[in-house]
């Protein structure tokens, strides 16, 4: 089976290939056409996440084409148990207006790293995305390195990322969707939202 997901907005790549698969029986093939990067690393980390067989190559006049092969893998993970299955939800750049909120956002994180578990999650939507692409040297990056080092899967808004212009600026964490972040915000114990 092939679809075409090219000029698609998120998160219909990924549902369209959710919705495809499901039709699909085991070891059959789903060729998805994209044209995005955020599309790209969305449809693969879903199809990944639920166990098929994935690769990825571009085609000649410059497409993306995900071939997901369906199957199931059944590998056991064991938990971090430094890491609760809570989500820290963050909305903005700051906490606050200003040169101030800048520095109570920094002060927040470098808080919770001191602390003896973190959140396995942090999802990065609207300006909040702004952080994960901060200059290299800035405070943030430096702190949310630190999560990343520590098991924390950060994400931020593949939308978002594209809406202020920064998509070939990501520092830190991965492209998500807004299915991805409604299956983590759904499926975790609690979220802490910024």
């Amino acid at each position: 089976m092939k679809i075409d997901c090219r000029d698609l907005v998120c998160p219909e790549p990924v549902l369209n290939t959710k919705k495809s698969l499901e039709l699909l029986d085991n070891n059959s093939k789903l060729n998805v056409l994209v044209n995005t990067n955020a599309a790209k690393e969305n449809v693969i980390r879903f199809a990944k996440n639920a166990g098929h067989s994935v690769s990825d190559k571009i085609t000649e006049d410059g497409l993306v084409s995900i071939v997901i092969v369906k199957s199931f893998t059944c590998e056991a993970t064991k938990p971090n148990e430094d890491l609760l299955d809570k989500v820290l939800f963050l909305k903005g750049d700051r906490v606050g207006e200003g040169e101030l909120g800048s520095m109570l956002i920094v002060g927040f994180l470098k808080s919770m790293l001191e602390l003896s578990r973190l959140p396995k999650t942090i999802l990065c939507v609207n300006k909040a995305v702004l952080l994960t692409t901060a200059d290299d040297n800035s405070d943030i990056v430096g702190v949310l390195k630190i999560f990343e080092t520590r098991g924390v899967e950060i994400f931020s808004c593949g939308v978002c990322l594209d809406f202020y212009r920064v998509s070939d600026s990501l520092k830190i964490g991965q492209v998500g969707d807004a299915y991805g972040a409604a299956e983590i915000l759904l499926n975790s114990q609690g979220t802490i939202t910024l």
